[in-house]
C-alpha cells in the first residue's frame, strides 16, 4: 500500500507522535528518491534529504518535508538509507576542487642537417590543484589529454592536419582542506624547422618556418568514481575531440 499522498496517515499509523512536518532545510541537490517500508510492510515514496541522529528527513513531490525515526523502518530500508548516507557524506561538494593551468616548454634540443635546423621542445602543463573545502581529500586522480596542432610544410593543406595527442594520469594521495598543490603533466613533443640561408621548400620556394603549437588540454579529476573537476581549454576542444 502506498501512502505517498498521505504521509501524515503513515506517521499516525506508525504511532510516531514525535514526527513533525519541518521546513525544508537540507539541500535538495543530494536528494534521492526512495521507497521506504516500515516494519509492518507499509510503504511511502519520497525524496531522502538526509539521514542523521537516527532519523531520516523526507520530501514529497508537493514540497512538504517531514522526519521519520529509522527504527520505525524495516531492516532492508534502514540498510539502504545508511549506505546512501555514507556515500553522500563521502561525496565531494561541487566546486570544492579547482584547477588552474600554466603551460610551458620543459626541455629543448636542437639538431641540424645541411638545409634544416630542427628544434624539438617538450611542452606540458603545470597544474595547480586547490581544495576549497574544509575536509581533506584522499586519492584525487587526474586523467588528461594534451593536444598539439602540427604545422605542415608550405604547400600542404594545413587545415587538414589532425591534432597530435598525449595522454597521462596523476594521483594526489592527500590534499588538506584550504590548501593547494602543483604537479606537472607528461610532455608532448613540438617541432620547429627553419631553413638555412639559400634553401627553399620544394613546393613553394618558400622559406617560412614550420612550427607546431600546443593547442590545449582536457583534464578531469576523480575521487573514486565521482567526477569532481573538469577543465577543457580551449572550450572548442570539447566539440570536436574525445576527452580522457
Amino acid at each position: 500500500m502506498s501512502l505517498l499522498n498521505n504521509p501524515s496517515s503513515f506517521i499516525r499509523t506508525l504511532g510516531l507522535g514525535l514526527a513533525v512536518v519541518l521546513a525544508l532545510t537540507a539541500s535538495v541537490s543530494h536528494a534521492e528518491p526512495f521507497t521506504l517500508t516500515d516494519k509492518q510492510g507499509r510503504s511511502i515514496k519520497a525524496d531522502v534529504l538526509s539521514v542523521e541522529n537516527e532519523k531520516v528527513k523526507l520530501k514529497r513531490d508537493d514540497g512538504q518535508s517531514f522526519e521519520l525515526p529509522l527504527s520505525s523502518l524495516n531492516e532492508e530500508t534502514q540498510r539502504s538509507l545508511k549506505a546512501w548516507a555514507a556515500k553522500a557524506a563521502a561525496a565531494i561538494p561541487d566546486g570544492a576542487i579547482t584547477v588552474e593551468l600554466s603551460r610551458g616548454a620543459f626541455d629543448t634540443s636542437k639538431s641540424e642537417t645541411a638545409a634544416i635546423i630542427t628544434i624539438q621542445e617538450d611542452w606540458g602543463y603545470s597544474v595547480t590543484v586547490s581544495n576549497r573545502g574544509s575536509k581533506p581529500i584522499s586519492n584525487l586522480k587526474f586523467e588528461y589529454v594534451l593536444f598539439v596542432k602540427p604545422d605542415l610544410e608550405p604547400g600542404k593543406d594545413r587545415n587538414a592536419a589532425k591534432f597530435k595527442r598525449a595522454t597521462g594520469t596523476n594521483t594526489i594521495t592527500g590534499l588538506a582542506g584550504g590548501t593547494k598543490t602543483v604537479f606537472r603533466t607528461n610532455t608532448i613533443k613540438i617541432y620547429k624547422q627553419k631553413l638555412k640561408p639559400g634553401w627553399f621548400w620544394d613546393k613553394t620556394n618558400d622559406t617560412q618556418m614550420i612550427r607546431d603549437t600546443l593547442y590545449g588540454i582536457w583534464i578531469k579529476a576523480y575521487v573514486g568514481d565521482q567526477l569532481v573537476a573538469e577543465t577543457c581549454s580551449p572550450d572548442s576542444l570539447a566539440k570536436t575531440e574525445k576527452g580522457p
